[in-house]
């Protein structure tokens, strides 16, 4: 069997192009995928894409609105992508699925438990932080202009963060040589991985193949409330963190967890953001109804 990618695109019902690609088992449970930021339909979170086929997984990524082959989607919201992963899975043919996380991902994640209910059997945050609206340290990355910013509306902060996102959409390729230079030992090993190095080069660069909008965009309503009351998702959330993330720190996915109704924190000892390629096997199986 071919573990992919398999590739297509489908026309929502407003004229948008929406791509996604699927992985593994095309009868197994099906695992959608919420792509960090930036990032593309491409990533997953093996090395070895058989292992999906392996574990009876049918890994659906769809591409968030501006990265990859999906179309812009101007005055978006966070509690917008619901619909158009909604209208993706009937297309598909189905009906029940959990939704997986990494990064950026996570109020998409989250949103789709809200929004979707009981189609979503379960949830799993890899590496997530909470909404803006509880308080948190920005990164160092973000300008103070930007930060005193992201409470207008969407695009006066997409705005300012084009041009600070404008160098990685140059060449997203380097980014991986970025985060090896900039993260902990432990992350630095598992990049250095060639496997693992190629899918984020090939992940990032398809994302930001538009140039920086869709990334600008997707930041600045991450930086913004989600729109929707996370102390409301009723399902199972799984959050996987390692304490020594230096991307997202692991006291953010701490503040995530104590605000769900029913969540399990993995606290990874020592390990990094990309800890997943580590722990991938134990995270999929969580996910199974």
């Amino acid at each position: 069997m071919d573990d992919g990618p398999r590739e297509g695109t489908l026309r929502l019902a407003d004229g948008r192009v929406l791509g996604y690609a699927e992985y593994g088992d095309p009868r197994g449970r099906v695992v959608l995928g919420c792509h960090g930021s930036p990032s593309s339909r491409l990533e997953r979170h093996v090395e070895d894409a058989a292992d999906y086929t392996r574990w009876g997984i049918r890994f659906v990524v769809p591409d968030r609105p501006g990265f990859g082959g999906s179309d812009p989607q101007p005055g978006r919201r966070v509690t917008d992508w619901p619909a158009d992963v909604a209208a993706l899975l009937e297309s598909l043919g189905v009906d029940r699925f959990s939704v997986l996380s990494l990064s950026g991902g996570a109020a998409y994640a989250l949103a789709c438990a809200h929004v979707l209910g009981d189609r979503v059997l379960g949830v799993g945050v890899l590496g997530g932080a909470p909404p803006p609206d509880v308080p948190w340290p920005w990164p160092d990355w973000v300008p103070h202009r930007v930060r005193s910013a992201v409470h207008r509306p969407v695009p006066g902060a997409a705005a300012l963060l084009r041009p600070v996102f404008a160098p990685a959409a140059r060449r997203p390729q380097l980014i991986p040589r970025y985060l090896q230079a900039r993260l902990n030992p432990t992350d630095r090993r598992v990049l250095a991985r060639p496997a693992v190095h190629r899918l984020l080069a090939a992940t990032f660069t398809e994302g930001l193949r538009q140039g920086p909008g869709g990334l600008a965009a997707d930041r600045a309503l991450l930086l913004r409330p989600w729109g929707f009351p996370v102390g409301e998702v009723r399902q199972h959330v799984h959050v996987w963190h390692g304490t020594q993330d230096w991307q997202v720190p692991v006291a953010l996915g701490r503040v995530l967890t104590a605000m769900l109704p029913r969540a399990t924190g993995h606290w990874l000892g020592g390990e990094g953001h990309f800890a997943v390629f580590d722990h991938a096997a134990e995270v999929y199986a969580a996910l199974r109804p």
